[in-house]
């Protein structure tokens, strides 16, 4: 068994890639669900989180991201759970290497 200070350095890889991977797909440019280009603070408030959340998102080291706040990213731009998870997947691997 690994002790919990591995797991926490894997954790924390872990939502490391998930940030990056989110911020590199949803918060490169904003977009309303019409295609249009927003600013951070509006595409924040259509997700119902906060423009603080989508900072920490876009930092490079991530944060340890709920997913609740990967929920309302992806209700807003109408991604599946199924199809992210399989598309980060398919970009980081099932393991992510230490």
């Amino acid at each position: 068994m690994q002790n919990k200070e591995v797991l926490n350095t894997k954790n924390t890889l872990v939502n490391k890639h998930l940030c990056n991977f989110i911020e590199s797909k949803f918060l490169r440019e904003y977009r309303d669900q019409d295609g249009k280009i927003i600013t951070q603070n509006k595409y924040a408030k259509m997700c119902g989180i906060t423009s603080s959340t989508i900072s920490k998102l876009k930092l490079e080291e991530g944060y340890n991201i709920p997913m609740s706040t990967i929920y309302n990213i992806l209700r807003h731009e109408r991604y599946s759970l199924e199809k992210f998870f399989k598309e980060f997947e398919s970009a980081k691997g099932i393991n992510i290497p230490d």
